[in-house]
């Protein structure tokens, strides 16, 4: 199973606090049957997320391991309005939320690792804030 999914993405995101964004990225995972405990997933999420939450040109990674997860995940949203995460950043208009089974080791940081290249690359970037969600999918399938 692909850590990448339509049914992980939402080029609409409403929330308007890192904590709501967290909450609803936490129960989109539980609707597409990748978790089973929404707010535990937010809880552990935001427990990681007081060590800080990588941000990079406008683009939050918040990441953690959780019991309330069962397959690794990775969601995406785009906020129109902003999503801050580090009050020393600007508001982050795209979000990717890493989620991985407790107990799985460091697949989060790998698929960390390999995001963080790919942000390094104007094409990628442009296409996260601009692609459709069909588009996005197949871009970052690739």
């Amino acid at each position: 199973m692909s850590v990448f999914a339509a049914e992980l993405i939402d080029l609409d995101l409403q929330a308007t606090t890192k904590e709501e964004a967290i909450q609803a990225l936490a129960e989109m995972a539980v609707a597409a049957g990748r978790g089973t405990d929404a707010s535990q997933i937010t809880k552990d999420v935001l427990a990681r997320d007081e060590m800080g939450t990588p941000q990079f040109d406008g683009v939050a990674i918040p990441h953690a391991r959780s019991a309330g997860i069962s397959d690794a995940t990775v969601l995406v949203a785009r906020s129109a309005a902003g999503i801050v995460f580090d009050p020393e950043e600007p508001g982050a208009d795209v979000i990717f939320m890493i989620l991985v089974p407790e107990g799985e080791g460091d697949e989060h940081i790998q698929i960390l690792a390999g995001l963080a290249r790919r942000l390094m690359d104007p094409e990628f970037t442009a296409a996260l804030r601009n692609a459709s969600a069909t588009e996005l999918l197949t871009v970052l399938s690739n």
